[in-house]
């Protein structure tokens, strides 16, 4: 009896200890709009490495696509870091992300992109907004994403 009871205490702390040991947060990032509205909201989301991002569409047809040269953009992630694009998404599906390289992520919306719809998630420590390329992307972006960072760095 008193194996099973120490076996017992190692099995629960050792549930314990990777449970918490090494906690991922999961944040939600709402996609809402369906032509100049289009958004996400919030525009700007600080993370840790390692933690989920759920994309929910609320309303409207929405993709969630890394500024990157797999994506005919340029590149505005971490110089090592996985290209992304959630494909098409329609009302009410959500689709997740995990970044685990620190750096500053831009991304945007493919079928809103030229009305402002873009994202920006800062994982990790970020100080300063990295001096990113701007090739094609309309200047109000960059100035919006710049303008919703700056609010969140020391």
């Amino acid at each position: 009896m008193k194996l099973f009871n120490v076996v017992f205490l190692i099995f629960v702390f050792g549930i314990s200890f990777s449970t918490y040991a090494l906690p991922t947060d999961t944040l939600t990032v709402k996609v809402l709009g369906t032509a100049e509205d289009a958004r996400f909201e919030p525009v700007v989301l600080q993370v840790q490495p390692g933690d989920v991002i759920r994309f929910e569409v609320v309303e409207g047809l929405h993709t969630v696509t890394a500024y990157h040269p797999d994506n005919r953009r340029p590149q505005r992630i971490p110089e090592t870091a996985q290209s992304f694009d959630s494909g098409m998404l329609t009302s009410g599906q959500t689709w997740f992300l995990t970044l685990d390289e620190a750096g500053m992520y831009d991304y945007f919306c493919l079928p809103h992109e030229r009305m402002g719809h873009a994202g920006r998630i800062l994982v990790g420590e970020v100080k300063e907004i990295p001096d990113y390329p701007v090739g094609s992307i309309p200047g109000s972006i960059i100035e919006m994403l710049n303008r919703e960072t700056e609010k969140l760095l020391p």
